[in-house]
């Protein structure tokens, strides 16, 4: 592995761990189920899995465990969780007003997103754009379609936007 793909890869671990700390705390420990959609390589999971009945999804599953989801058009009922864990997903979608929708419908009782916060992300990665990231999504957009979140925070460097919606 390359000194650079390293590099990337022990900061997107610290990112990711920061990340959870800042979720964790915001958790309903009331709650049952939790859906961790675009979870990827399954770390909030291997976290969870003890308090919650998880459900892990991704649109390009990496395993057997990870159930494919396109976020647009989920198969899941309404209300179907308690709890739905969203980061660091919608930038990626091509229509992410659908998606955000999408998740508002199966949540339950907490809608928990994460977003690169623009234009601090872009200035953080010396302006280089995400080639994975389709769009910008600011928390204005994220207002728009959920109402005013019960918790918004910028974190790790005002880099990312972390929202909390509550439906009960």
């Amino acid at each position: 592995m390359g000194l650079l793909k390293n590099a990337e890869t022990r900061l997107y671990n610290l990112l990711r761990l920061y990340r959870w700390r800042a979720v964790n705390k915001l958790l309903d420990t009331n709650s049952q189920t939790l859906l961790d959609i675009g979870c990827e390589g399954m770390f909030f999971h291997d976290k969870l899995k003890d308090r919650y009945k998880v459900t892990v999804s991704d649109y390009c599953p990496k395993n057997s465990a990870i159930k494919k989801e396109d976020i647009q058009n989920l198969s899941f009922e309404d209300k179907s969780f308690d709890i739905i864990l969203c980061q660091q997903v919608l930038e990626h979608v091509p229509d992410p007003p659908k998606a955000i929708l999408e998740l508002k419908r199966v949540a339950k009782k907490q809608l928990i997103i994460s977003v690169p916060y623009e234009p601090f992300f872009t200035f953080f990665r010396l302006l280089i754009w995400e080639k994975e990231h389709l769009w910008a999504i600011t928390p204005k957009i994220l207002k728009f379609y959920l109402g005013e979140p019960a918790y918004e925070h910028k974190i790790f460097l005002k880099t990312y936007y972390l929202a909390v919606w509550r439906f009960d």
